[in-house]
């Protein structure tokens, strides 16, 4: 079984902010997030993250997340990827110069971090 899906939310204008995942059997993966720049760090990457987590905690499943910076790669720009992960209880499995791969197991605790926050107002 490998389901995908997708979630909208919707910041008028004709601008969304999306992401798109998949699910196994026993895992979620964050396959895309993506905010407009004029949108970013307003919280609603975080809270559509903060879906997928709460979902696979109550399912009890894994959640593997591939990042890659938006735009031109840096290690700084892969280092604020793994920290802004690393919130939601994500570390690192392997990284390469572009992109980093992170896992949230059930097994090492990775259930629970996600918070039960309200959506911003678009």
């Amino acid at each position: 079984m490998n389901i995908t899906g997708e979630i909208r939310y919707w910041l008028g204008s004709g601008n969304y902010a999306q992401m798109k995942f998949s699910e196994s059997k026993t895992s979620f993966s964050i396959d895309i997030v993506l905010v407009p720049s004029a949108h970013r760090s307003g919280g609603i990457g975080t809270l559509m993250i903060e879906r997928i987590l709460l979902l696979a905690d109550a399912l009890g499943k894994d959640v593997f997340v591939s990042a890659r910076p938006i735009g031109t790669s840096s290690k700084e720009a892969l280092e604020r990827l793994v920290d802004y992960y690393r919130r939601f209880g994500f570390r690192v499995a392997d990284q390469g110069l572009t992109v980093v791969y992170m896992e949230r197991r059930i097994s090492e605790g990775g259930k629970g971090v996600a918070s039960s926050s309200r959506l911003p107002e678009a």
